[in-house]
């Protein structure tokens, strides 16, 4: 028992639907407790009234009539029989002696006492409590005017009683409410959890089970399922590159290891071991320059050198580039157009966005006929850097794959497949986009950034 107590209490559900039902609690007992009090002031304010009311009428019958007035106004109240056993009268010469009334004489009665005061009396032989009030005649004798107050002892037992009750049965609503709380919220809860499990198990392919509906927990499921599938993509990205990277790094290392201890085997000329020191030199500056370009693309995609984003012009940065490839394009016999540069103004880094233009170029100029033409356009929000080339193209098919760590379309061309990962990388730094597609003939690339947009 003890134990399930302390399961109990260490539910957050149960603490927090437990704390909210005793602040309901305390607030309707002390709702309950002012309507009580509040009641029973009103009820006893009445008495006073109507006994103060009373003792004034007949005060006044006396002073109208007198003495024998006042004795028939009494023992008129008295017979007809309209709370007649609930009215308290008694009438006091001057001597002490009584001469009206339904009420016994006691010590009780002197003409000091002047203020309203319960008192425990005798009424027609019957003990009882009274309120009561006196005053003293012209005379010189003494009225007593009073009701019986066990009417209101009774009425405030019968508001105590139901007080007590509603106290209770807000007690029971508390817990029965927590209990039902709690139920439901952990309900809703295991859904995740076993989730969460299973995935920590290594079932990453799971998902909880989001029910229709826009409730808080609705929503909550939703938004985990997609950071779920988030996380999935992320994984099997992540195996692929560290496949791709086992594969790349691999094998140039087997060669030259396989080089260099061919260069161990004795007769083996001076210059064929320079010949093999030379060539895993070269071998080993190609995986540097390859760990050096998958250790930017990371950085990229962590948003790391967002730090030294600034106001930039896309459309001076093209023409820079655009100028720098001219002497590279008439080389290979390509013509270089720059057919529109509107300004635009975007939130970026320069020599990120350079680094990612060039080597669209490159590709551009590395597979046209005979042209390359680029273009910037202020699109809404958003600038278009246009790249198109009249080169053979490539199946729509392979858009999809475009960008990816290591592809490359033709597998026979020099290279590690990670220009185009790189150009994706910066465009999703600067919070773009990038697309392409068919220019009838060669291959059409958009790179689409916000225009003066500060990331997050």
């Amino acid at each position: 028992m003890t134990h399930f107590f302390r399961r109990l209490w260490t539910s957050i559900s149960f603490r927090l639907t437990l704390n909210y039902g005793l602040l309901a609690f305390f607030s309707t007992s002390i709702l309950i407790v002012f309507i009580y009090v509040q009641f029973s002031g009103a009820l006893r304010t009445g008495y006073t009234r109507q006994i103060t009311a009373t003792a004034q009428r007949l005060a006044a019958t006396f002073e109208d009539g007198g003495r024998d007035a006042l004795i028939s106004a009494i023992e008129l109240t008295l017979s007809d029989r309209i709370d007649s056993d609930r009215e308290i009268y008694l009438l006091l010469d001057k001597d002490g002696q009584k001469l009206a009334g339904n009420l016994a004489i006691s010590s009780k009665f002197n003409s000091n006492n002047t203020q309203m005061f319960d008192a425990q009396v005798i009424q027609d032989g019957t003990p009882t409590r009274g309120q009561l009030q006196i005053q003293t005649l012209s005379d010189g004798g003494l009225l007593v005017v009073g009701q019986d107050s066990s009417e209101i002892g009774e009425i405030t037992s019968l508001i105590g009683r139901a007080t007590a009750a509603a106290i209770v049965l807000s007690v029971l609503l508390v817990l029965l409410g927590t209990y039902i709380f709690r139920r439901e919220l952990a309900y809703r809860v295991s859904h995740i959890r076993r989730t969460t499990q299973q995935i920590g198990a290594g079932k990453l392919s799971k998902r909880i089970s989001a029910p229709t509906g826009e409730d808080e927990f609705t929503l909550l499921n939703r938004d985990i399922n997609t950071m779920l599938d988030r996380i999935e993509l992320l994984m099997k990205s992540a195996r692929h590159i560290s496949d791709t990277i086992a594969h790349n790094l691999r094998t140039p290392l087997t060669r030259i290891m396989g080089a260099l201890r061919a260069a161990q085997r004795p007769g083996v000329s001076m210059t064929e071991v320079q010949q093999a020191n030379h060539n895993a030199i070269e071998s080993i500056e190609g995986l540097n320059v390859l760990l050096e370009k998958l250790l930017q693309i990371a950085e990229m995609e962590a948003g790391i050198q967002r730090r030294s984003f600034k106001p930039c012009e896309l459309d001076v940065i093209v023409s820079d580039v655009v100028e720098i490839h001219e002497a590279f394009a008439d080389e290979k016999g390509i013509s270089l157009y720059r057919a529109n540069l509107d300004n635009v103004t975007v939130y970026g880094d320069v020599n990120l966005l350079a680094s990612a233009l060039a080597n669209l170029l490159d590709n551009a100029v590395k597979y046209a006929t005979h042209q390359v033409v680029v273009s910037v356009v202020r699109h809404g929000r958003t600038g278009r850097i246009t790249i198109e080339d009249d080169g053979p193209g490539l199946p729509a098919a392979e858009y999809e794959h475009l960008g990816k760590h290591f592809y490359r379309s033709d597998p026979s061309s020099e290279g590690h497949g990670l220009g185009l990962t790189s150009v994706m990388s910066i465009v999703s730094l600067h919070g773009g986009s990038l697309s392409f597609s068919n220019a009838h003939p060669g291959l059409r690339v958009i790179v689409s950034l916000p225009i003066d947009s500060t990331p997050n």
